[in-house]
């Protein structure tokens, strides 16, 4: 799993503007929050990039994911921070914080669930960890376009002390009638001379926009707050347009 080499998958996402992202979220809290917000909560955090610019901020950080290596990389790099962020091992399909969150997030399409059981289940355990009035954040979870669009995607390559990382990833469709599609990462490491080639394949199901609508709308406990594109406001999405890393936004009821 590229997911146990964490200093490696730091190195492939390292492209990412972690300012610009969470700025936006603070914008989304302050327009369509009605409680106020302490405490933040990640699902699938990883090594949790996002951590210290939210503590700068102000709040409370809390990362679930299932994977031992990410969190205790997560941990010894975020252990100067104050309040010191808290990390829970656990499955996204179901868990239970103990605490309930103010605000939560799931960034680059990282909501894993292969089915109507699974999402269902998923969203039964965001309802309990929620207060009533947060906001739960989702990062291209929502298909706006063909996921084959990404098949054969051209490598890219990003360094950050003295390790480089080439990344490609493709896709292929498994189940039409499913929308199930597996998705192959690999990446090629050149860690200062030592070299060593990871590939991870992984199983996701495509949620389409109609069907996301139509989910939330079943339940009682959430609401369709909005989409955008672009990481702006001021451009929702108002049709099944092709749209690069959509931005769904939902609150708790």
């Amino acid at each position: 799993m590229i997911y146990d080499y964490p200093q490696y998958y730091e190195v492939a996402f390292s492209f990412r503007d972690i300012p610009k992202e969470v700025a936006f979220m603070r914008q989304c809290i302050e327009r369509y929050s009605q409680v106020e917000v302490r405490r933040v909560f990640e699902v699938a955090c990883g090594f949790a990039p996002h951590a210290e610019e939210l503590v700068s901020h102000g709040y409370t950080y809390c990362g679930l994911d299932n994977n031992r290596n990410m969190l205790d990389y997560a941990v010894a790099k975020w252990r100067h921070l104050t309040p010191r962020p808290k990390f829970i091992e656990g499955n996204m399909i179901s868990f239970d914080t103990s605490i309930e969150m103010d605000f939560a997030f799931v960034m680059l399409g990282s909501l894993y669930l292969d089915g109507l059981k699974e999402m269902t289940s998923h969203f039964n355990a965001m309802a309990r960890c929620l207060k009533q009035g947060s906001l739960y954040f989702l990062d291209w979870c929502v298909q706006f376009e063909d996921p084959l669009k990404y098949a054969d995607n051209n490598a890219v390559t990003y360094e950050r002390d003295g390790i480089s990382v080439e990344s490609r990833f493709n896709i292929r469709l498994v189940d039409e009638s499913q929308r199930m599609y597996e998705e192959i990462w690999t990446l090629d490491v050149n860690d200062r001379g030592r070299r060593r080639k990871l590939q991870m394949v992984e199983r996701n199901r495509a949620i389409t926009p109609n069907d996301f609508l139509a989910f939330i709308r079943n339940r009682t406990d959430f609401e369709m707050v909005g989409w955008w594109k672009d990481w702006d406001l001021d451009q929702p999405i108002t049709e099944n347009a092709a749209v690069t890393r959509p931005i769904a936004l939902l609150r708790r009821v």
